[in-house]
């Protein structure tokens, strides 16, 4: 029986930007702004956070105790296995991929690959091109993958897929709504991407297209 749950992927080790998905953005932490995206979805049945298990990341699954959120630990330098920790614990199939540091990944755009993956013959269905902004990515994924990614030794749930779309029956799917801005960055992933959203929120809300929209004008795309 299908059972698509949105996992999160998240850790305080980020070089660029540590502890990023702990930061504030206006009431709510960046974490919570992407399950609140997640669970907003009409296709998923539940999000569950796949936490590395380094110690620093503690603070992550305190955040999740306190906030009623479910969650799952895994090796921090295997981010295949961290999934599939999360896959086993809760039955999930198919996995629903999305990264904690994108707060304005769109409900709908869940919904629509999800959609799409039920509808198509691809083992795993993805919005990661050129086509849609960075922050927007939402991967589809059948477990009996991951699990075949395991048996390879991979550390990694899409990487091979990626690189090899024919071998793995990989449909890609970008959305036409957001073409035109495309180049727009809307997740955090630096110091200045932290300002950017929070100044994008103060300008024009929380929709995730305006988001976009804004950004695109700033970039001067």
């Amino acid at each position: 029986m299908s059972n698509p749950i949105c996992q999160v992927q998240v850790r305080l080790g980020s070089t660029r930007l540590p502890g990023k998905v702990l930061y504030p953005l206006e009431s709510r932490r960046v974490i919570g702004w992407v399950i609140d995206r997640c669970t907003a979805a009409e296709t998923v049945t539940d999000a569950v956070v796949a936490v590395g298990n380094e110690p620093e990341n503690e603070a992550i699954t305190e955040w999740c105790e306190r906030n009623g959120v479910r969650h799952a630990t895994g090796p921090e330098g295997n981010l295949l296995e961290r999934h599939l920790a999360v896959a086993e614990a809760y039955s999930s199939d198919p996995v629903v991929r999305v990264t904690g540091d994108c707060p304005f990944v769109p409900p709908a755009e869940i919904d629509r690959m999800v959609g799409e993956h039920e509808s198509n013959d691809a083992r795993y269905t993805t919005n990661v091109t050129d086509d849609m902004p960075i922050g927007t990515a939402v991967d589809v994924i059948d477990r009996e993958v991951l699990e075949e990614l395991r048996e390879l030794g991979d550390s990694h749930p899409v990487r091979r897929l990626r690189e090899n779309p024919d071998r793995w029956d990989v449909a890609f799917s970008p959305n036409e709504r957001w073409v035109a801005v495309s180049e727009a960055h809307i997740a955090v992933d630096t110091p200045s991407d932290y300002w950017r959203v929070t100044d994008a929120l103060e300008a024009v809300g929380d929709n995730p297209l305006d988001i976009a929209e804004w950004m695109a004008q700033r970039q001067g795309i």
